[in-house]
């Protein structure tokens, strides 16, 4: 996704991109769920590179890839094993979006997102978004670094779905966890795909974010989102 000016989604191009992609990726008809969740997989695909190009003034070395894979389902949860991400010890972190605080409270969850991160880069790139130096082999501070990237993608994940036309939504706090969530992940209810968006530095990968969504959120013009 080409996002050179780093500034609001325009929708007739989101659109037009979307209608490329669904085909790669095996969606239905525009008006489907699955259309939809892609469009906000987008929208997460233009946050990250917006708070990496604006923290840093750099860009990543390849355009993101964006995957749709199947959840693996854990008594409503969702397992995670993240050492399948980058086959070595691996830190990441999840949070959730519900339409109020009382939906957080009682897991009515929107959107899930998850941030992944080999262990030993996350204070390097953590450096290059200007942040302070962390010890890698501290395993509270591996966790707080974490949970700090995924809050910054996440606020500017709610800027960008604000320009699509959603209503502003709750944002839980986040739980980091190191290579297995042993309760799983919270994820919204019935869902059972995922888009996984994994980026490039320096020609290898080195962050994978997954977004998990019923893409059935309110809209601030619900008729009007796409016109």
């Amino acid at each position: 996704m080409q996002e050179e000016n780093f500034g609001p989604l325009d929708v007739r191009k989101l659109k037009e991109i979307i209608q490329e992609e669904s085909a790669r990726l095996g969606l239905r008809s525009y008006s489907s769920e699955g259309e939809s969740a892609f469009t906000l997989s987008l929208a997460l695909t233009a946050a990250v590179k917006k708070i990496f190009f604006e923290k840093s003034a750099t860009t990543f070395s390849a355009e993101p890839i964006i995957e749709r894979n199947l959840v693996t389902q854990f008594v409503q949860k969702m397992r995670v094993d993240a050492m399948e991400k980058f086959n070595s010890t691996t830190v990441f972190s999840a949070l959730q979006f519900a339409l109020n605080e009382q939906g957080l409270e009682r897991q009515e969850y929107l959107v899930t997102l998850v941030v992944y991160l080999e262990q030993k880069f996350l204070p390097e790139f953590l450096r290059l978004l200007k942040y302070s130096y962390i010890d890698s082999d501290d395993e509270a501070e591996v966790k707080d670094g974490c949970g700090t990237l995924v809050n910054l993608i996440a606020g500017q994940y709610k800027r960008e779905m604000a320009n699509l036309g959603y209503k502003d939504l709750m944002m839980s706090h986040f739980d980091s966890f190191i290579n297995t969530a042993p309760d799983g992940i919270g994820i919204p209810k019935g869902t059972t795909e995922k888009y996984e968006i994994s980026f490039e530095v320096e020609g290898t990968k080195r962050l994978v974010v997954e977004m998990l969504t019923t893409a059935i959120l309110p809209a601030v013009q619900d008729n009007k989102k796409w016109k």
